[in-house]
């Protein structure tokens, strides 16, 4: 009759290794549903900063717009109340 101590640790040790396995299996399909959330959400942030820029840009060209129409009405306002004094000063 052979006796072999280490019969019990063989079957351990496949019950270990199919357990290992299987948590390799799952851990690769986590990370595999990571990567698609990680990719939709890399899109999602690209698009959002596409969008930041054009409004940024439609935003500088709206202020320059805005400045530009200050200053003419800022000259013609100069212009009007530098000849609203000219005819008293004439009557003078």
């Amino acid at each position: 009759m052979n006796f072999d101590p280490f019969a019990g640790m063989t079957k351990a040790f496949e019950q270990w290794q199919k357990m290992t396995e299987e948590s390799i299996a799952r851990a690769t399909a986590f990370y595999g549903e990571v990567d698609k959330l990680e990719a939709k959400g890399v899109e999602r942030t690209t698009v959002a900063i596409d969008e930041v820029a054009v409004n940024f840009k439609e935003t500088l060209a709206y202020g320059a717009q805005l400045g530009a129409e200050w200053r003419r009405l800022s000259m013609d306002a100069i212009k009007k109340a530098s000849t609203a004094f000219v005819p008293a000063a004439k009557a003078v």
